[in-house]
């Protein structure tokens, strides 16, 4: 089934993911274009941001949140069926079973397991096969990004079993902190304004004394002025 995944590198940021009608239009929209080598859809990576919301709508993950809080969960393939017309059906973006012939058995994606019930051995019409699946055929769904049951309601899904991944975690705080760090460096520094002792005061509703008390114990940014009166350093 595979998973979404976003990687920016040489000015271009790549979007990989399972399969959805709904993605390539949607990519084109934001400049998007498909890299047949890669089996990956390429952006300028000014765009990441929106390549980003972009796989979130569809897929309820955009890969860079935490993706070791999987949960396996059980549906039924009836509820998620689309139209006659379709042979496939779709769960939380991402297409989990598939008949591509009339008179052809269902192909599940990777991780999806039929676990109740049965399928016909065929469904639909030469040209319009379809699932055919009755009330009784349950698949389990297994290594999902809990993130991705966003996109569903929540009484279409049970959750039978989840895990954390303790390791992609603590990667994802990693890489988290090294992003934050990229922030910080190219943000300008604050800059700092320089008030009065009895200004101070009023700004934090503290006696003057206090603030003056803050100033030589060094809990508050000061200096003394040429007169010997402390002037507090604020950051804005």
């Amino acid at each position: 089934m595979g998973d979404v995944k976003i990687e920016t590198t040489e000015g271009r940021t790549y979007l990989t993911s399972p399969y959805n009608p709904a993605v390539p239009a949607k990519a084109k929209a934001i400049g998007g274009r498909w890299d047949g080598g890669r089996k990956a859809w390429h952006f300028d990576a000014r765009d990441e941001d929106r390549v980003a919301a972009l796989a979130r709508e569809i897929y309820g993950t955009d890969g860079r949140a935490p993706e070791g809080d999987l949960v396996t969960v059980r549906v039924k393939l009836v509820d998620h069926e689309g139209s006659k017309w379709d042979n496939h059906v779709e769960f939380a973006g991402r297409r989990i079973a598939e008949r591509p012939g009339r008179d052809m058995p269902v192909r599940f994606a990777a991780n999806v397991v039929l676990v109740e019930g049965t399928l016909p051995s065929s469904g639909g019409s030469m040209r319009y096969p379809n699932i055919d699946a009755g009330d009784d055929a349950i698949v389990e769904i297994r290594d999902l990004p809990r993130s991705a049951l966003s996109v569903e309601s929540e009484n279409s899904y049970e959750i039978v079993d989840q895990a954390v991944d303790v390791d992609a975690l603590l990667a994802e705080r990693e890489r988290l902190l090294a992003r934050v760090a990229e922030i910080d460096a190219l943000l300008p520094e604050p800059e700092g304004t320089e008030i009065t002792t009895r200004e101070a005061a009023a700004a934090l509703g503290v006696s003057v004394r206090t603030v003056q008390r803050w100033a030589a114990a060094g809990k508050v940014q000061a200096h003394k002025d040429d007169a010997g009166r402390w002037v507090i350093t604020i950051t804005i």
